[in-house]
């Protein structure tokens, strides 16, 4: 049995990039970021997982801290595909711009499912051209729908 001052054998730490990016990939974006503390060696792992998953069930201190933290992973985000972008703030107030912003860099990082459950939004116009999208989930309580200055009641995709 080892104690506090010992090394400890850290197997978890000598799996290969690729398995830690998944690992951490499985979940909340919130936690896989806070890995980086760990060590040298995990300080920007969180930056190649293929899953962001954003939401407000483990809370932020406010709206702003929320987006300056989306911003942050959104901006540093070294994945060459994103599988999926979860984004569920169904109670807090984050500007629709902000929104549309990270739907916009999802896309440029090739998303290919995107589940958005906001109280507003305006869907970038990148995201009508996205080559790698497969799958969109849009959820609201009541819902309108923002496409340039046009508003739409409901969408339905085949």
């Amino acid at each position: 049995m080892s104690s506090i001052g010992e090394n400890v054998d850290d197997r978890l730490s000598r799996l290969p990039e690729d398995t830690l990016s998944h690992i951490l990939s499985l979940m909340p974006t919130k936690f896989a970021v806070r890995t980086s503390i760990l060590s040298k060696r995990w300080r920007y792992t969180w930056m190649s997982v293929n899953n962001l998953d954003f939401d407000d069930i483990h809370p932020f201190h406010s709206e702003i801290v929320l987006s300056k933290f989306v911003d942050f992973v959104m901006e540093n985000c070294k994945s060459s595909q994103i599988q999926s972008f979860r984004l569920h703030f169904p109670t807090k107030g984050v500007k629709r711009t902000n929104v549309s912003s990270w739907i916009d860099m999802a896309v440029r990082l090739n998303v290919c499912d995107i589940d958005i459950r906001v109280l507003i939004f305006e869907l970038p116009l990148s995201l009508f051209t996205c080559k790698t999208l497969t799958k969109l989930r849009i959820r609201r309580g009541n819902p309108t729908y923002l496409f340039g200055s046009v508003r739409v009641r409901s969408i339905f995709l085949v």
